[in-house]
C-alpha cells in the first residue's frame, strides 16, 4: 500500500508492480496525489510524470485527516505487506497513524520510509524535493551566468531515481526475510544517503588519506574524452585499457600513437595537448555513424553521445523492447529488468493510471472481506 506523495513513494511502488506487485495507491479524495499535477501537460491533460509512475497500480481516495478515512486506512494496513510512505518523520504519527504500533501488532509488517533525507539527524526534518536532495549530494547541475549559480537542465533527480530503486531493494529483501519466517521491518530509506553512497570512490580516497579527494578537481585526459565528428556530432573515446588502446590505433592506421598508453592496466593518458589534437583530427574525419560501426568491428570502447529523442530514434532502442505502445498514445515504459530466458521484461503489459478512487469496491472487498 502506497500513501506517498510525489516522486520517490510513486516510483518505489512502480519498480514493485513491475515485479507483479498489486500496489494500491491511496490518494487524496478529487485531485488524487499531486503527480498528477505536474507540468508540463499532454493534449489530454495528464502528466508525463504520472503515467508512466502510476502504471499497475490500483487506487483508493481516503482523508487521512478524518476518523473515518483514517479507520479505514488502518482496516487495511492490517492487511497489507508493505506500506511506503514519504513525508517528514513523525507526520504521521501526529495524524494518528502510528506505524511503530503497526509493526508491533503485526510484526511481519513492512513499513518503507524513502524520504529525502531519513529518519534521523540535522536534516531530517528538511522539506525535500529531487533538487535540493541532489544539490546536498553534489548531483545537481549548475551553471554560472553573470557571476550567479543557475540550475543546469537536470533530465530527473538522482535522488529519486536511486532512493526509490533501494528502497525497491530493501523491500523486497524484507519480503524474502518474512517468506522465511523472519520478521518484517521498518526501512529507513534516505535518497541523499543514496546519493552520497554513490560517491564511494570519493569518500574512500578522501577518508583513507585524510585530503580532499573530488572528481570535479580531476579532467579526463584524451584517450578518455569526446570529440567532434565530421557531421558534428560528439563521439566518446574510451579506450583505457593496452588492447583496446592498440585497437583502435591499428584501426586507424596509426600505430606510432600506441606509445600514448603507457602500458599500464588502466590509463586514461596524460593531459597531452598534443595527443588532444592528434584525435581531433582524426575524429573530425568521419560521421559518427562510421565511427559507431567502427568501434564494434574494431572491439573498442567508445560511443557517440545521444540526447534522449536520438536516443528513440536508435535501432537498439527498438531492438530492446523497453517501450510497449505507439507514437500518439501513452505508451508502457516498462522496467529495466528482462528475463533472458524468455525474452520478456518486468512490467509488460501493465495497465495505464487508475482514475482517482477508481478501486475504492475492489480493494475494500479484496482486502477486508476474510
Amino acid at each position: 500500500m502506497d500513501i506517498g506523495f510525489l516522486i520517490p513513494s510513486a516510483l518505489t511502488s512502480l519498480k514493485l508492480a513491475t515485479l507483479g506487485a498489486d500496489v494500491v495507491k491511496v490518494e487524496r479524495p478529487g485531485g488524487g496525489d499531486r503527480i498528477r499535477h505536474i507540468p508540463p501537460f499532454a493534449p489530454d491533460g495528464e502528466s508525463p510524470q504520472h503515467q508512466p509512475q502510476n502504471r499497475g497500480k490500483r487506487s483508493i481516495a481516503l482523508d487521512l485527516g478524518t476518523t473515518e478515512g483514517r479507520e479505514l486506512f488502518l482496516r487495511l494496513a492490517r492487511k497489507a505487506d508493505v506500506i511506503i510512505e514519504n513525508q517528514l518523520p513523525g507526520t504521521w504519527l501526529k495524524h494518528g497513524i502510528d506505524f511503530a504500533a503497526l509493526r508491533q501488532e503485526r510484526p511481519s509488517l513492512i513499513v518503507c520510509s524513502v524520504t529525502g533525507f531519513g529518519q534521523t539527524g540535522p536534516l531530517s526534518q528538511l522539506p525535500s524535493h529531487g533538487l535540493n536532495m541532489d544539490a546536498l549530494a553534489d548531483c545537481m547541475p549548475l551553471e554560472w551566468q553573470d557571476g550567479q549559480p543557475r540550475v543546469g537542465t537536470p533530465f530527473t533527480s538522482w535522488g529519486n531515481e536511486m532512493g526509490s530503486t533501494y528502497a525497491a531493494m530493501a523491500i523486497c529483501a524484507a519480503i524474502a526475510n518474512v517468506r522465511k519466517g523472519g520478521e518484517g521491518a521498518w526501512v529507513d530509506l534516505s535518497c541523499w544517503d543514496a546519493m552520497v553512497e554513490a560517491h564511494r570512490t570519493e569518500i574512500a580516497m578522501s577518508t583513507r588519506t585524510g585530503e580532499r579527494f573530488n572528481s570535479h578537481d580531476h579532467k579526463m585526459g584524451p584517450i578518455y574524452n569526446t570529440y567532434l565528428s565530421r557531421d558534428g556530432k560528439p563521439v566518446l573515446l574510451g579506450a583505457l585499457e593496452p588492447k583496446f588502446w592498440a585497437a583502435f590505433c591499428r584501426g586507424i592506421g596509426r600505430e606510432d600513437m600506441l606509445h600514448y598508453h603507457t602500458g599500464e592496466e588502466i590509463e586514461f593518458g596524460a593531459d597531452d595537448e598534443t595527443l588532444g589534437r592528434e584525435l581531433a583530427a582524426i575524429f573530425v574525419k568521419e560521421d559518427a555513424a562510421t565511427w559507431e560501426k567502427r568501434f564494434i568491428d574494431w572491439d573498442v570502447v567508445g560511443c557517440v553521445v545521444l540526447q534522449i529523442d536520438e536516443v528513440m530514434k536508435h535501432p537498439h532502442f527498438a531492438a530492446r523492447g523497453i517501450v510497449e505502445g505507439e507514437v500518439g498514445q501513452w505508451p508502457n515504459i516498462t522496467s529495466a529488468i528482462r528475463w533472458h530466458h524468455t525474452g520478456e521484461r518486468a512490467g509488460s503489459g501493465m495497465k495505464a493510471p487508475p482514475a482517482v478512487d477508481a478501486d475504492r469496491d475492489s480493494v475494500i472487498t479484496e482486502w477486508l472481506s476474510a
